[in-house]
């Protein structure tokens, strides 16, 4: 099988397993102070590290719980096998499995699937991006005041406290602002044109590798939180429909 389908495989049997356990009481650790990790987490990149560990046993693998597995291949797979995890645990079906595939430092593959209303958002580069098979665009919104925008914090004291100023900050100027604590199918609802944009200073290359491909296929522009550049290795995201990227991007940094 090739990459692309390899990644799906991964990501459907880890979402059988995320919507089965959904319906039970989660056992829920604590990941740091302000953060929650279940066993859902686990078992789901275990299932997707074993599938795509059998196929590439030589690739690089950076995963959300299991850290990185580095070896000298030029591919790298990022994996967030819970993207939504507080979601999840509190009875709020918006999460998902996130697979990114990167071929020297540029990802080529993003899978995101939303198990629980059977959403599957994939791209690959140069090939534009889709769900369920259906090709999707972002909206045309050039209007701030007109935004429906995503944003969050991650969980240290400084950064809960900057994320509320952000969040603040795009509440005053725009439609809505929404915080789900998902950004992967954040990135989807952006290329999908139902919302506008994705700000947040704290999600990491596992949160953002594979949403940001499905963005910027279906045309829509991916930045780092600190500067107009794009590294996927960087914490914290500024993606738009690129209509609002300038405003938006002036008003948070």
């Amino acid at each position: 099988m090739n990459y692309k389908e390899v990644a799906v495989k991964a990501a459907s049997k880890a979402g059988e397993i995320l919507k089965t356990n959904f319906y039970d009481q989660p056992f829920v650790e604590a990941k740091g102070v302000h953060d929650i990790v279940t066993r859902s987490d686990c078992q789901s990149e275990k299932v997707i590290l074993d599938m795509l560990h059998e196929y590439f046993p030589d690739h690089t693998y950076i995963a959300e719980e299991s850290g990185t597995q580095q070896t000298d291949s030029e591919y790298t797979w990022y994996i967030d096998p819970l993207d939504g995890t507080s979601n999840f645990a509190t009875g709020n079906p918006y999460f998902s499995v996130s697979i990114a595939l990167a071929y020297k430092g540029n990802i080529i593959l993003g899978v995101v699937y939303n198990p629980m209303v059977n959403e599957l958002y994939l791209a690959e580069k140069g090939c534009g991006a889709f769900l369920n098979n259906m090709k999707i665009h972002v909206n045309k919104n050039h209007n701030l005041s007109d935004a429906l925008i995503s944003s969050a914090f991650s969980g240290g004291d400084a950064d809960i406290k900057h994320g509320l100023g952000t969040i603040e900050k795009l509440a005053l100027h725009s439609r809505k602002v929404v915080i789900n604590f998902s950004p992967a199918l954040d990135l989807c609802n952006v290329a999908r044109g139902r919302m506008d944009a994705v700000v947040s200073k704290g999600t990491t290359p596992e949160d953002h590798a594979a949403g940001s491909l499905i963005l910027t296929e279906a045309g829509g522009i991916v930045e780092n939180f600190a500067n107009r550049l794009w590294n996927v290795d960087e914490t914290g995201i500024i993606a738009t429909n690129g209509w609002l990227q300038n405003l938006i991007a002036g008003l948070v940094r």
